[in-house]
């Protein structure tokens, strides 16, 4: 007989940005205004520091999308494995006695 457990639920602390529904609604904002099929054909006025305006607004929505990835690899998503994270809690346990 086969007893597997099943995984642990994760700690409080720890985030998927794949479970957060409004992270994808904010990078697809991010493309569609990024995406210049909006601007009329043949659209050159008004220039932007020399380049058309939809194409300072592609620059603008693509720096935003990285801005925006690496935010959320930074800030939102745990990268650390279970066992590393019970090694940090057990040595942070350690250190306040």
């Amino acid at each position: 007989m086969d007893h597997r457990r099943s995984a642990p639920t994760p700690p409080p602390g720890e985030r998927e940005p794949v479970r957060s529904p409004w992270l994808f609604a904010v990078l697809l904002v991010i493309v569609l205004a990024g995406t210049p099929v909006w601007y009329p054909t043949g659209l050159i006025e008004p220039l932007v520091f020399g380049v058309p305006f939809w194409f300072a607004i592609s620059v603008a929505s693509t720096l935003a999308f990285a801005g925006f990835v690496s935010w959320i690899c930074m800030r939102r998503w745990n990268i650390a494995e279970p066992a590393e994270s019970a090694a940090d809690a057990a040595r942070k346990a350690g250190e306040g006695r």
